[in-house]
């Protein structure tokens, strides 16, 4: 077991059971409204970086439980695509898997390069995984609005899933405003190139009718500390009353795998896919 999870914390890495999540206080330049990243109280890196000499030397010596690394989680990690690179590389000497979430288009260059890599981390019994954040279609514009279009987004998806890279869908954070009919859309349109999805409850620091609307009587409201997030980070928990039963429903519908997260997702592909 780690005894030392304040030590992580104080370096921007969060230990969550047998994952570690990586924070940078990086800004990331996609803006999206439900983004909770500029509010998260964690130390920036000083040298601007995704990961600090100091978090990668703690992340080549995590003990055995600890079975992956969850990279970016405050940001866009492939927003710099050599540097991601680099540090994908830097950690294969860490033995652990590896999890990312983007919304970037990656194109099919760089995603060989991606898929060498996951080549190369599969002779030593790891894998990387990618999960394609996609919780919305029509109010894309809204939500996200400098963020790659939906499109763009599933064009990746593919490019991932024929280079033969783990790929799950993240329609998260489940909006209260996007309707069952758009997520089943959503779902037609990636079903065929991913393992999987999972999704989450929209996290905001303010209640915010711009977003919201001004009848909150169908949202389930509550002030949290998420589990993943370093501690002292406390958010309204925000989320349409049965709205994440009908997205199950949905993908149950389809015979299509539900997940609680990315952790999950990736304990399915270490024991059915290997």
């Amino acid at each position: 077991m780690v005894n030392k999870d304040k030590d992580f914390e104080s370096n921007g890495l969060k230990i969550d059971q047998e994952r570690v999540l990586t924070f940078s206080k990086m800004r990331c330049p996609l803006d999206c409204s439900y983004c909770f990243t500029e509010d998260l109280n964690i130390e920036s890196n000083e040298d601007g970086t995704y990961l600090s000499e100091g978090q990668l030397m703690l992340l080549r010596k995590l003990p055995d439980n600890i079975k992956s690394i969850m990279l970016g989680c405050d940001t866009e990690f492939f927003i710099d695509k050599q540097k991601s690179i680099e540090i994908i590389e830097n950690l294969l000497e860490s033995k652990k898997d590896i999890s990312i979430v983007t919304k970037l288009f990656l194109p099919p260059d760089f995603v060989a390069r991606l898929s060498a890599i996951n080549k190369q981390m599969k002779i030593g019994g790891n894998f990387l995984a990618i999960s394609v954040s996609l919780p919305c279609l029509n109010s894309a514009r809204k939500w996200e609005p400098k963020a790659p279009k939906p499109k763009s987004r599933i064009d990746t998806l593919k490019i991932l899933h024929d280079h033969d890279i783990n790929t799950m869908v993240a329609i998260r954070p489940l909006l209260p405003d996007v309707p069952n009919e758009e997520i089943e859309q959503i779902i037609s349109l990636t079903k065929d190139f991913c393992f999987g999805y999972y999704s989450g409850p929209l996290y905001l620091k303010h209640l915010d009718s711009a977003l919201l609307g001004h009848d909150f009587s169908n949202l389930s409201i509550e002030m949290i500390n998420p589990h993943w997030m370093p501690g002292g980070n406390i958010f309204y928990k925000i989320e349409r009353r049965g709205q994440m039963d009908d997205f199950k429903k949905i993908l149950a519908k389809h015979d299509l795998r539900v997940f609680d997260g990315a952790a999950e997702g990736l304990e399915y592909i270490r024991h059915e896919k290997h």
